[in-house]
């Protein structure tokens, strides 16, 4: 019985590693610098966030099924914590019985993940943002519980410490990702740039909307990417605090961050017309500043 078992939750991770692997982005998971032991469980924790993102992002959806669904979601969380593994919903079950397993061998407390979902809902219904401040606060649930997560997945769960140094890397990173995308986000009627910065450099929704990229836009840009590389930059002694390949895992992270602002720099902020992309030159230039 207990093979049955341990082959379901196998072929559980296996799923979670097929759909890790089919998407792209800046900032890889599940890469070599994580032992091999540990890789399914980012796999599992990565495939749940991109399944709930993927609602919260769907064009085809209205908010209120984008809701519905993301509640589906919680509720699966729950027969998860309750260890009501036979309710599980078919066409979700693998994810779960992989975060199940994730869960218990690494005493994950649930929250960390119910957080996420908080963000997915609020990009369900949320489209603008007035503050910096508010990103700040969204960015508690969209980004630094991934932070956490990782910190779970290689043993670093008592140290407040390390925590709080991840959240300025991982709240970096998700402005990071605001400033890179504008043009992407503007295509899903969603703008992260606050207001109130517009408005100090004299720019407004109508000018963003037409993706107009005058002198305002490029300096608002370029103030926003400055203050974020203030952000992350109070992270980077987080990799000195750890040790093993998470040390190295954490640097090619902390790197990454910046070679997008040093990209978004070289574009002269004009984020409209282009996206800096981490090329595959930017990778191998990435873990030899990680190693060396």
């Amino acid at each position: 019985m207990n093979s049955d078992i341990n082959e379901i939750f196998t072929r559980a991770f296996e799923k979670c590693e097929q759909i890790t692997k089919s998407h792209y982005e800046n900032f890889p998971v599940g890469s070599v610098l994580i032992p091999k032991d540990k890789r399914k469980y980012v796999y599992a924790i990565y495939s749940f966030s991109r399944y709930a993102d993927d609602i919260a992002d769907s064009g085809e959806l209205d908010s209120v099924i984008k809701i519905v669904k993301l509640n589906s979601l919680d509720i699966e969380l729950d027969k998860v914590e309750n260890k009501k593994l036979d309710d599980l919903e078919k066409e979700t079950a693998y994810m779960f019985l992989a975060l199940y397993k994730t869960i218990e061998d690494l005493k994950i407390p649930v929250y960390e993940l119910r957080n996420l979902l908080i963000a997915f809902m609020q990009d369900s219904v949320k489209d603008k943002y007035e503050t910096f401040d508010e990103l700040i606060e969204y960015s508690k649930y969209s980004a630094n519980p991934i932070g956490h997560l990782i910190l779970y997945v290689f043993g670093y769960s008592e140290n407040k410490k390390l925590f709080e140094l991840s959240d300025y890397i991982c709240t970096g990173l998700q402005l990071i990702n605001f400033w890179q995308d504008v043009a992407r986000d503007l295509e899903i009627n969603r703008v992260y740039i606050p207001n109130e910065v517009m408005k100090k450099f004299n720019y407004n929704y109508e000018l963003l909307n037409n993706k107009v990229e005058n002198e305002n836009y490029i300096e608002l840009i370029r103030y926003l990417t400055v203050k974020t590389r203030d952000f992350i930059e109070k992270g980077k002694d987080l990799p000195k605090h750890v040790k093993g390949r998470l040390k190295y895992e954490l640097k090619a992270t902390y790197n990454g961050g910046l070679t997008i602002l040093n990209k978004i720099e070289k574009l002269n902020y004009r984020t409209l017309s282009a996206r800096p992309v981490i090329t595959t030159s930017d990778k191998i230039s990435i873990l030899l500043k990680t190693i060396f």
